[in-house]
């Protein structure tokens, strides 16, 4: 189970110098397209809603799963795999009826604070952003989450 809450920055080097005064250590830097696949029919027909993923990471490649079934803000059920080749990956996407509902390019400065991941991600056309995400599979209170991050 992931946990994590999304907020948009007006300054991305002025977090970055809070994160690291809070005794946050880099981890990496990467560019990460990711390609979200749903369909609100079938989010209807299920009860719930949930998002088919394909990222690209240069080399690495991604399929992901992410599932809101908990009914609970930022709590995501999120499965996710290597794959070899995102191309075949979105065909199958698109043959199971899925649509393409948006392209997210970014790139991404990821931090690490305790059992907390903290993500300073630049988004096209939408702008810089901070997401903290639990790294910890315990039962954690999303208001926790706030607090420490």
């Amino acid at each position: 189970m992931e946990i994590e809450i999304r907020a948009k920055i007006n300054n991305i080097k002025n977090t970055e110098r809070c994160i690291v005064g809070l005794g946050a250590k880099l981890v990496k830097q990467k560019r990460q397209i990711d390609k979200y696949f749903g369909e609100i029919n079938l989010f209807k027909k299920l009860g719930y809603s949930f998002l088919m993923r394909v990222r690209n990471e240069g080399d690495k490649k991604f399929l992901t799963y992410k599932g809101a079934e908990s009914k609970k803000d930022g709590v995501w059920e999120e499965y996710e795999f290597n794959i070899d080749n995102e191309i075949m990956a979105e065909v199958m996407l698109k043959a199971m009826g899925l649509e393409k509902i948006i392209e997210v390019n970014k790139n991404r400065i990821e931090y690490k604070l305790d059992d907390l991941a903290i993500c300073l991600d630049t988004i096209e056309d939408l702008g810089c952003f901070v997401e903290i995400e639990s790294q910890n599979d315990n039962d954690i209170d999303k208001d926790k989450l706030k607090n420490r991050g």
